[in-house]
């Protein structure tokens, strides 16, 4: 499952570093204050915890580090463009807590009435300081944006245990 909306405006790392999934502060935050905010105890037993892949950049040869555990994860470009049929079912609104956080909105892009926004994928970008995210249009930007950007939506993936098995 992925959020429908960009539910925070949050920096992928909190440095301007060379950075992977594995190592970031929003990984960091999604598994432990959003997790622990966000879901019930109910909630919490049937959220799987999930192998996350290090999938590389599509276009650059980027170091994706290593492949993680994680409860909540962020899509890869690779994931984006499998799960997202088109660049429009890709675009994603923000919430107005995003906005107050600083979520950049685009004036030209909607969705559902309310603005679309630019946000994060786990994907390296072009440098080893940088990550991939789609844009405002719904398109995937593989050369991606500086890791320590504040203005960049999260739209949080989890993957649940259907049933009482």
């Amino acid at each position: 499952l992925i959020s429908r909306y960009a539910l925070d405006a949050k920096q992928y790392n909190n440095k301007r570093t060379d950075i992977t999934w594995e190592k970031c502060t929003l990984r960091r935050w999604l598994n432990n204050d959003f997790y622990n905010r966000a879901f019930s105890t109910g909630e919490k037993k049937a959220i799987l915890k999930s192998d996350v892949s290090a999938d590389k950049n599509p276009s650059y040869s980027t170091n994706p580090g290593n492949a993680t555990k994680d409860s909540i994860f962020l899509l890869s470009v690779a994931e984006a463009n499998k799960y997202f049929a088109s660049d429009e079912a890709r675009m994603c609104a923000v919430t107005d807590y995003a906005i107050e956080q600083g979520a950049y909105i685009w004036r030209d892009y909607t969705v559902d009435g309310r603005k679309a926004c630019w946000w994060w994928l786990r994907s390296p970008g072009y440098l080893p300081h940088s990550v991939t995210g789609v844009n405002s249009d719904g398109s995937v930007d593989v050369y991606g944006c500086d890791a320590n950007d504040t203005d960049c939506g999260v739209r949080p993936c989890v993957r649940v245990r259907l049933g009482d098995d």
